[in-house]
């Protein structure tokens, strides 16, 4: 369908910069107002007050496009339930299902299709959707690699789209993240036990010591006397096996286990079963252009509000460095221009190893030493909390709520997120980074939400205090290593799509940083990014929209 580029452009820019659309736009104004965003400056949706853009988009448009925040998968989790046990010859099988590319030679911005038919590893077709599927190109010697996304038909088919963004010869690749019986079993396990695998607690009183396992249920195998610990984990449900000789108040320490819930059979096909890839073929992209138009609009002059509603891919790597579509960053990697932008506004940033991982390379850049929480205990796991602090310089990193899976800690040393955005000054504008994903894809969507619940309303209480603060949130990331248990490609989903109606009423205050595309496309394995420098790319990519 055609449709006026110009004027649809103007109405996107307007939308840009201000975080309410202009009055008077119909939904099919809508509906084209994101895509001249897509083909003119980069591929943003825009529309924040319709939720249905992406359905009117192919209706009106002839063309579908994938947010990168889903509004569905919460809804499937009671369909996936229904699978309660399996044998491996009924899983999709990746030798036996049938994978096609429609073309092989394309231009850059052409998208690339790919036909899907899934079969069993009996040769059966599939007949139902819900395997969760990848596709993404990428070609080694340019260092460069996309992500695309994958329409489930319901039926055992799917259509896989990859955007070719640069001239070459890329590779076509495609994987089975994983299988719909994966997400159904695991599902079922986590909402019986809380977790997939158990945490301890350690008891002491003088000279005696016990230990008993600990879940975010009262339902441990062979645990009949529980000690309900919730309080003490800021209202959020924690409960431990109660000591035989000790009592509950003796609890002083707490760690992670390798002692899972579920039992040895799927443990096995959980670690097997899940993300089995493989190439398709090479394509021919021709080098009329060498790669696609980057945006020219800056980070800095686009809404929170855009950050919550960018389509797939969000960008790409080439020459093993990091092209955003979704906007310009002009900030460089420099002690200078750091100190410029953060000097007189403390920085927090919370989470798990991966935000430790994004402050380590912050403070060397700051060249701040690094040193151990002033308000915690010193124990075995006391390097999972820091400051680093100068004159006019303050950075601090701190770990996210129980369930967190560590080495031996002091229980007190646990502080809720909510407390440390609390404990922020009121005359300053802070800068907070909030991330929750690798310690609670062990548990339920639920839990998920209350950590991010408890969170968000801290966040209210300091814009409320200090209206210029900048808070952003770290999305999921992709890490396929095979000792893990969780079916991380749905869990992605389901948590991106709660962040997202948990702060709905905040996406003009509060940034998302989306990280899923990134790490699909350079296939990382590792929970911890191993890519050169991805840390300091993606850090560099947040300070970029206020610095």
């Amino acid at each position: 369908m055609l449709y006026d580029d110009k004027k649809c452009y103007l109405i996107g820019y307007l939308i840009i910069y201000k975080d309410t659309p202009p009055e008077g736009l119909t939904d099919k104004i809508q509906v084209l107002v994101s895509f001249v965003t897509y083909q003119l400056m980069s591929r943003i949706m825009i529309s924040s007050y319709l939720d249905r853009i992406y359905t009117l988009s192919f209706n009106i448009c002839g063309y579908e496009t994938k947010s990168t925040i889903p509004n569905w998968s919460l809804e499937r989790v009671n369909e996936y339930r229904q699978f309660t046990d399996l044998d491996i010859l009924s899983l999709v099988n990746m030798s036996t299902s049938v994978v096609n590319v429609r073309k092989t030679e394309f231009r850059v911005g052409d998208e690339i299709i790919v036909d899907i038919v899934l079969y069993n590893g009996r040769g059966e077709r599939a007949t139902v959707g819900g395997d969760m599927l990848r596709v993404w190109l990428r070609e080694i010697t340019l260092k460069a690699s996309v992500a695309g996304y994958v329409i489930d038909h319901g039926n055992g088919s799917y259509t896989g789209i990859v955007k070719a963004m640069w001239a070459g010869n890329p590779e076509l690749m495609f994987a089975i993240g994983n299988t719909k019986e994966h997400i159904g079993i695991y599902m079922n396990v986590v909402q019986k036990y809380g977790v997939i695998t158990f945490l301890k607690a350690g008891f002491k009183n003088k000279n005696l010591t016990e230990n008993t396992l600990c879940s975010v249920v009262p339902n441990i195998p062979d645990v009949t006397l529980y000690c309900n610990f919730t309080a003490h984990n800021f209202n959020m449900s924690f409960f431990c096996g109660k000591p035989k000789i000790l009592t509950c108040a003796d609890w002083s320490v707490y760690e992670r286990t390798d002692i899972h819930s579920c039992n040895k059979k799927h443990d096995l096909i959980f670690r097997r079963y899940r993300y089995m890839k493989k190439s398709i073929t090479f394509v021919d992209v021709s080098k009329r252009i060498v790669t696609a138009r980057h945006p020219q609009v800056s980070c800095r002059d686009i809404t929170r509000t855009v950050t919550w509603h960018t389509t797939n891919p969000t960008g790409y790597f080439y020459n093993g460095q990091w092209q955003s579509l979704i906007c310009k960053s002009i900030i460089q990697w420099e002690y200078t221009h750091y100190l410029k932008c953060l000097k007189n506004h403390p920085v927090l940033m919370t989470g798990d190893s991966t935000t430790r991982n994004w402050f380590v390379p912050l403070a060397r850049l700051l060249r701040l030493n690094i040193t151990d929480g002033r308000l915690e205990i010193k124990d075995k796991a006391l390097h999972t909390f820091a400051e680093a602090t100068t004159e006019g310089l303050y950075l601090s990193w701190a770990p996210h709520e129980i369930p967190f899976y560590s080495l031996e800690q002091n229980k007190d040393n646990f502080r809720s997120v909510a407390s440390r955005i609390d404990a922020l000054p009121s005359n300053k504008s802070a800068i907070v980074i909030l991330h929750w994903f690798g310690h609670l894809t062990r548990t339920t969507p639920q839990q998920y939400r209350d950590h991010v619940r408890s969170a968000k309303e801290a966040v209210l209480r300091l814009l409320e205090r200090s209206p210029n603060s900048d808070i952003f949130i770290k999305g999921p990331h992709s890490f396929t290593y095979d000792i893990f248990l969780e079916p991380f490609d749905y869990i992605s989903e389901v948590y991106k799509q709660i962040l997202y109606e948990e702060f709905r009423d905040l996406h003009h205050s509060v940034y998302f940083i989306d990280q899923w595309d990134a790490t699909v496309g350079n296939e990382n394995v590792n929970i911890h990014p191993e890519y050169p420098f991805f840390n300091e790319m993606m850090l560099n990519f947040v300070f970029s929209h206020i610095c």
